[in-house]
């Protein structure tokens, strides 16, 4: 019983520290640049170059299949978000992501001028891709 408890106590406290980080970051994100839809359509050509952003400058800290698992993660005081988690992704919208990617979330840095802005359009195919989500360009009311 008590083993069960613990466990359960944990999934919930790692459900609200997922569920704060969205709702946190969600109301910073201006309303235009939240509703936007990707104009960038997804290709080969447009993933390939995503995957190698992300192998260059994400998968140290949130691991080869974005669970947040990467080498570097367990140096942070702050666990990296699981972008394969269909849940949390499916709840953001393109936009969302695209602007967490570009001014970053603490402790991930902002990629704005490190990744242009069409390869973070990419990007945002390729975390669609690693959680198996569909374009959502509706923001959560909050």
């Amino acid at each position: 019983m008590k083993k069960f408890a613990g466990g359960m106590i944990l999934s919930l406290a790692a459900a609200a520290l997922i569920g704060a980080a969205i709702n946190v970051f969600s109301h910073d994100v201006p309303k235009d640049i939240a509703t936007k839809k990707n104009p960038v359509a997804s290709s080969d050509a447009v993933l390939t170059k995503a995957k190698s952003n992300y192998e260059e400058n994400c998968l140290m800290c949130h691991g080869e299949n974005g669970k947040g698992d990467g080498p570097m993660a367990a140096m942070l005081k702050e666990k990296p978000p699981d972008i394969s988690d269909s849940k949390m992704m499916g709840d953001m919208t393109d936009g969302e992501i695209f602007y967490m990617i570009t001014k970053g979330m603490k402790p991930m840095p902002p990629f704005e001028t490190k990744i242009s802005e069409e390869e973070r359009w990419g990007m945002v195919h390729l975390m669609r891709s690693i959680s198996k989500t569909k374009p959502n360009n509706t923001p959560k009311k909050h």
